[in-house]
């Protein structure tokens, strides 16, 4: 597997970048996202490439996808996988972390 410069992107507050923008920015092709897209890795509302918005979360999770890729080495489908239940555990974290506020503040 070719290695790929995955030098993180420091951009402004929530940047609003086209699929081009995008591309460029994160050195990758149009095909990848479009892949990234059917696997459910990437959400998009809009239902034209040319009114495709990606902002900071979007270019979160292609970053992330290029560093399981490149230090597990697996292929796409692995990474989405694996972004499937990263996904998952975030949100059992979050639901951990209301539950013991509330625990807490029925102690008081």
């Amino acid at each position: 597997m070719a290695k790929k410069d995955l030098t993180l992107v420091e951009l402004e507050a929530d940047p609003e970048l086209s699929l081009e923008e995008l591309c460029e920015t994160c050195h990758i092709t149009s095909s990848f996202i479009y892949e990234l897209i059917e696997y459910g890795t990437l959400e998009l509302h809009d239902t034209t490439p040319e009114m495709w918005r990606f902002n900071t979360r979007h270019l979160q999770r292609i970053q992330r996808v290029l560093r399981l890729q490149h230090d597990l080495e697996i292929n796409l489908a692995g990474a989405a996988l694996a972004m499937d239940l990263m996904d998952q555990i975030e949100q059992l974290e979050a639901q951990v972390e209301l539950l013991e506020k509330s625990l807490k503040q029925g102690e008081r």
